[in-house]
């Protein structure tokens, strides 16, 4: 999910509007940047398609990047713009890739917009929105954009010259510009640290360092780094529209920069159910904490597709979006990834079903093309090593010892690195044997069309279109709910896949009585896990309001805080 003409599994704040919704030391910091007045410059047609431009009168400001001198990951300058503004970024070689962090000054919700990209021949990479996939780049507060993103003759590698970004800020705003560079330009390795907040007992730190490395040992050429854990409240066990910024406030504690906060939670819900993860932003923001745009959202599922959304949602978040979207005809705006004719009808058919970020993350083979793992090795989410042979540069920030309040709780560098051993090896089996790859099992599976079922299964990304994914699940024909009722009371299925059928059920609405008793039951089952219960008792609400009026009373003193919160808010 996100703001933006189209939608993903990234979201961009103003989705509550209604509108959808680095061998280096520390920073270095080169100075300001040198004001002047500019020319003509378009918006873009903002959220728009593109097309004419309108023209307007910007303010400029000029920034040269450094050449290095060692340092990876650097913060090159940092501009001051209000209203229609360019920042120029003079690109010296050995630059992989330039991020900008545009931050509003006084009000934390302004609205903001990077509405067209030049390269340096002047020519435009970006003109409002993709016309690949319709994204365009607009957000509450802060906004992160980036290049290469996009495929284009300047952007691979990234062609020295003045670089131009044009920003529409409502308020006043500061602009800084990252640069990543190394001694050649090529990529020379790096780590990926984690911030991981999640609330207390709902999975344990080894278990964490498996997922992770599963998710991370590998990312593009990047590897899984520091690993720090943060405890969350109870009120965290489900996110929604409601506690969102306040969710991803709490990653201001986090000192380590740059690092990918990642929020665990049991369910998604709201505006966002039925995802099973989401990044603010295409790209966020990993070297600010304690904004609207430093985090992706994980809902936790307890198996193997695990790796697969929380390696996906950091694609969005490092710039990445879906190969092809679930809306015939739109894709990502990069050459060398495959497209698939149609989604919904073909799944695992598509030539980009084996790649991280196809729409519902796909086979689990988990593929970057060579395009996708330049823009993460561009991107500024991680520690990178600036010359062969060196190691990633240390974070930025205060030293890190593990015991200071802030600075989470630091899986210890043996654990991580066995995890990172085991997924090394579980990968090289997938390798040798790649028909064996996890995509599909169980008998849940056949109760609907092998579309239907990887759509249950997947990430759970809506089209881009708007259509939702109960409107999404329901035109690939899974409207029975008989069937739906099989597949939510299969409990060899995965916790995701039941939780979905039994939120269809409640789109139907009336039911048989025979359905209405199955719901109660499977609400009432303490021993089932938590998500499908509240799941079972909001479809039983939908049926028969009275009675799932009813269980939800004898249910609001229920053990489980998820299934207690549900049942509260049916009365």
């Amino acid at each position: 999910m996100r703001v933006s003409s189209a939608r993903s599994c990234a979201l961009g704040a103003l989705f509550f509007s209604g509108a959808l919704v680095g061998c280096g030391a520390n920073v270095v910091y080169v100075g300001e940047g040198e004001g002047g007045e500019g020319g003509d410059v378009g918006d873009g047609g903002r959220g728009g398609s593109g097309g004419a431009p309108t023209t307007t009168t910007a303010t400029t400001t000029t920034t040269t990047t450094t050449t290095g001198g060692g340092h990876n990951l650097e913060l090159v300058d940092e501009v001051e713009i209000s209203g229609e503004s360019n920042v120029v970024v003079t690109v010296q070689p050995g630059t992989l890739g330039i991020t900008t962090v545009s931050t509003t000054k006084a009000d934390p919700f302004a609205e903001i917009y990077m509405t067209r990209l030049t390269a340096p021949s002047g020519a435009v990479v970006v003109d409002g929105s993709l016309p690949s996939n319709g994204w365009y780049w607009a957000s509450y507060g802060i906004l992160g954009a980036a290049t290469p993103q996009v495929s284009h003759p300047e952007t691979f590698p990234l062609a020295p010259g003045s670089w131009t970004f044009h920003f529409s800020s409502a308020t006043p705003a500061e602009v800084d510009v990252w640069r990543r560079a190394t001694v050649d330009g090529n990529f020379h390795g790096g780590v990926l640290d984690i911030n991981l907040f999640l609330p207390k007992g709902v999975i344990a730190d080894f278990k964490v360092a498996e997922t992770l490395a599963q998710a991370y040992d590998d990312w593009g050429g990047i590897e899984l780094g520091e690993v720090r854990i943060f405890d969350l409240s109870d009120e965290y066990l489900v996110v929604d529209d409601s506690n969102l910024y306040a969710l991803v406030a709490e990653t201001s504690v986090a000192q380590n920069r740059p690092a990918l906060n990642v929020m665990a939670t049991l369910s998604i819900e709201g505006s966002f159910a039925d995802a099973a993860g989401f990044a603010l932003g295409v790209p966020g923001v990993g070297v600010v904490h304690g904004t609207n745009a430093s985090a992706v959202v994980w809902e936790i599922q307890t198996d193997s597709f695990d790796s697969i959304i929380l390696r996906h949602e950091a694609g969005h978040f490092a710039g990445l979006f879906h190969t092809t979207e679930y809306e015939v005809g739109l894709a990502d705006p990069l050459d060398d990834t495959p497209e698939c004719d149609d989604v919904l009808a073909l799944y695992e058919s598509c030539p980009d079903f084996d790649y991280v970020m196809f729409p519902s993350g796909g086979s689990g083979a988990g593929l970057f093309s060579s395009g996708e793992a330049r823009v993460l090795q561009a991107s500024a989410l991680y520690r990178g090593s600036f010359a062969p042979g060196e190691p990633p540069f240390p974070p930025f920030g205060p030293e890190l010892d593990g015991s200071a309040p802030g600075q989470g709780r630091r899986v210890p560098p043996e654990v991580v690195q066995a995890a990172k051993q085991r997924a090394r090896a579980h990968r090289a089996q997938l390798v040798a044997a790649p028909a064996g790859l996890p995509t599909l099992a169980g008998a849940w599976s056949t109760h609907v069309s092998p579309q239907a079922a990887a759509h249950l299964a997947g990430i759970g990304c809506p089209s881009p279109g708007g259509a939702s994914f109960l409107e999404e699940l329901a035109s690939l024909g899974a409207v029975d709910a008989a069937q739906l009722l099989e597949i939510g009371a299969d409990d060899a299925a995965p916790p995701r896949v039941r939780r979905r059928a039994l939120r269809m059920i409640a789109a139907l609405g009336e039911v048989s009585l025979e359905i209405a008793d199955a719901l109660e039951l499977i609400a009432r089952d303490e021993g089932d896990e938590p998500v499908v219960r509240a799941a079972a008792l909001r479809a039983l609400a939908a049926a028969d309001d009275e009675r799932g009026v009813l269980t939800a009373l004898d249910l609001d003193a229920d053990a489980h805080p998820l299934v207690r919160r549900t049942a509260l808010s049916l009365e």
